[in-house]
């Protein structure tokens, strides 16, 4: 008694993606979880950050055709190789924190060539803002119609390493060393 959430007021109050991703988020489908909605917010956050990767702070569409850099293309097809290990796997919580890392990652990246990739391997996790802002981008077929993408090893490849220095168990510096 008293111990039913009504998905209908969350899908109010934040949407139905972050309800959508918020399951997903809990843990493993196979296990069961307590529910919890403290946590929604940190979902509903991440969706609010990757609309604001589209859109300026007036609210106008913000997107560049410059080239990507390596470490936008490195951050791009590390998401999407670790995406696709785990919708193989049904590790869709992992996933979502994947995304999470890449958008924090990409920080400010308003490139059309990281972004619309980004938007299509987000599509079966939140379908509803990813339609919209497939729309908003000028395309007139779905989001699902659209050719997944593809991990290209090429941009995973590692020319350097960072070494940290401490002195008296403080990090004072990071080196670079190339491989």
């Amino acid at each position: 008694m008293f111990n039913v959430v009504n998905p209908d007021n969350i899908v109010e109050n934040y949407g139905a993606d972050t309800l959508r991703m918020y399951e997903m988020f809990l843990g493993p489908l196979e296990q069961s979880k307590p529910w919890d909605t403290n946590g929604i917010d940190g979902v509903h956050k991440f969706l609010r950050k990757f609309w604001r990767l589209y859109f300026g702070k007036e609210g106008e569409l913000n997107l560049t055709d410059e080239a990507a850099t390596p470490a936008e293309l490195k951050t791009l097809h590390k998401t999407i190789k670790k995406i696709r290990e785990d919708i193989e796997n049904f590790s869709f919580n992992t996933s979502i924190a994947a995304f999470m890392i890449c958008v924090n990652e990409l920080g400010e990246c308003h490139k059309r060539s990281i972004i619309e990739p980004l938007a299509v391997l987000l599509a079966p996790f939140a379908p509803h803002i990813t339609e919209q802002l497939w729309s908003m981008l000028g395309n007139t077929d779905t989001i699902f119609n659209a050719q997944y993408p593809v991990c290209e090893e090429e941009y995973l490849v590692e020319s350097s390493f960072e070494y940290p220095i401490m002195i008296n168990g403080k990090l004072r510096c990071k080196q670079v060393y190339p491989l």
